[in-house]
């Protein structure tokens, strides 16, 4: 049993959910003071943006190249921290507060098992925004994220000849990756007609110029895989995959087929927002879907103890996430009498210099990879939405018809109540039915927070 509900101390002082740039700076930030526990549902730390191998792989020129080195630096300065007891392999199925503890229900090797924390730091990342197309749900179609996870990891390309479509920049990055590790990219496409990404960019030119680095990062990556013979289409908001059983070819609009055996599609990101809406912390919609949580300037959730930090708070990369990981750390340590005010103002101060920078590129990338109008056109009426319960759009469309709160829809057709509870289809259905995001139209957050056997919540 938990050891907060027996009635003796808490387990730990704080519980980091997320190993990421956020989960790892904040336990930098503490300096060793606290005993600390980190969750994560990789078996090694890193996130996944330093997704590292398994220990028994020997992967050669893993993560190489300058934008790693700062990140990979603070890995090895967090796996040496001898004060913070790593629980990887292991999901976070529910949150709860009772009696100034904390407790966090997690189902691991093990099976269900339960620790406890007097402060708790969410620091879970982001997911790839799910975007229906005809074929998506085919055995082969992947995200662009997920694709790169094999990539960073293992350095395995999942398929011979991909094929990769969306609106947001990192496909050319990830096309790239899958090109050096021996696969063949069949072709990169955007939604976005080429003008409309370079205008977006230059309407903000004060970020564009001091992250011109990354945008040239960016455009390099695009003109290697033009050198390479990759094909770069622009203005194709008409995508399907095709296929029988399988992915055979991404086709876009009536006169362009490109065979492949993979597509990864790349919509962009939605923050993980599972366990802070179960938690009843206070979320806001975030762009281009989702629910970010709210927080104050150091940190602070809108419940006592609890602290958000990363793309929990709003997609915004390494940097940003960083930057406010180390901000929450700063808190616990205030909160704790660790330090005064006046020290934690000054060793704030960089960090918050940091993320202001960061959070403008955010925004400069945010704009540019909008879909926009480009992703107004609806898929087919038998397109699945919900991948997990097969409800088509022509049932939504029905049921909205007849309903009047996605709440009823959800209940009429399923959709949202599969294993995935709605993180790939909530946004989808808000956007048919033309609401506002908000917390009144939103799926209710419920226990448990990922899927779990029976018999494991049973031997509980």
């Amino acid at each position: 049993m938990s050891s907060s509900l027996s009635g003796a101390s808490p387990d730990y002082d704080l519980a980091v959910i997320g190993a990421g740039p956020a989960g790892q700076a904040a336990c930098l930030s503490l300096n060793g003071a606290l005993r600390i526990a980190v969750i994560d549902e990789q078996a090694r730390p890193g996130g996944q943006i330093l997704r590292q191998p398994p220990r028994a792989f020997s992967v050669a020129d893993w993560m190489t190249g300058r934008a790693y080195r700062g990140l990979k630096a603070r890995l090895a300065a967090f796996e040496a921290l001898s004060n913070v007891d790593f629980m990887g392999g292991r999901s976070v199925l529910g949150l709860r507060e009772a009696g100034g503890a904390w407790t966090l229900t997690l189902s691991g090797p093990s099976g269900v098992e339960e620790v406890s924390a007097r402060r708790v730091l969410i620091a879970g990342g982001c997911y790839d925004l799910a975007v229906p197309i005809p074929g998506w749900t085919l055995p082969g179609v992947m995200s662009a994220g997920g694709t790169q996870a094999f990539i960073k990891s293992q350095q395995l390309v999942p398929g011979k000849r991909l094929a990769f479509a969306g609106s947001h920049p990192l496909q050319l990055l990830v096309a790239e990756q899958a090109l050096e590790a021996g696969g063949e990219v069949a072709v990169v496409a955007f939604i976005q007609p080429f003008s409309t990404l370079v205008w977006r960019a230059i309407t903000r030119p004060w970020a564009a110029l001091t992250h011109g680095a990354v945008l040239l990062s960016a455009l390099g990556s695009a003109w290697r895989l033009f050198r390479a013979g990759v094909p770069l289409r622009f203005g194709r908001p008409a995508l399907s995959v095709e296929g029988q059983g399988r992915v055979s070819a991404l086709r876009l609009g009536q006169t362009e087929r490109f065979e492949c055996d993979a597509a990864a599609l790349c919509f962009g990101f939605m923050p993980q927002a599972d366990l802070p809406r179960a938690a009843g912390l206070q979320v806001t919609p975030a762009r281009p879907g989702g629910w970010k949580t709210n927080h104050d300037e150091w940190m602070r959730a809108s419940r006592r103890g609890a602290y958000v930090a990363g793309e929990t708070t709003g997609v915004k990369g390494a940097d940003a996430a960083s930057a406010e990981g180390a901000l929450a750390g700063l808190a616990v340590a205030l909160d704790e009498g660790l330090i005064d005010q006046d020290e934690a103002r000054r060793r704030a101060r960089p960090w918050r210099k940091a993320r202001e920078a960061a959070m403008r590129f955010s925004a400069l990338l945010e704009a540019i990879a909008d879909p926009g109008p480009f992703s107004a056109r609806l898929p087919d009426a038998d397109t699945i939405i919900c991948r997990c319960e097969d409800v088509v759009l022509a049932d939504l469309q029905a049921a909205l018809a007849r309903c009047d709160q996605v709440g009823s829809v959800k209940l009429a057709t399923r959709c949202g109540m599969g294993a995935c509870q709605g993180r790939n289809c909530e946004h989808s259905l808000l956007s048919l039915a033309g609401e506002p995001h908000s917390e009144r139209s939103a799926f209710t957050a419920r226990f448990p927070a990922r899927p779990v056997r029976i018999g494991d919540l049973a031997a509980r």
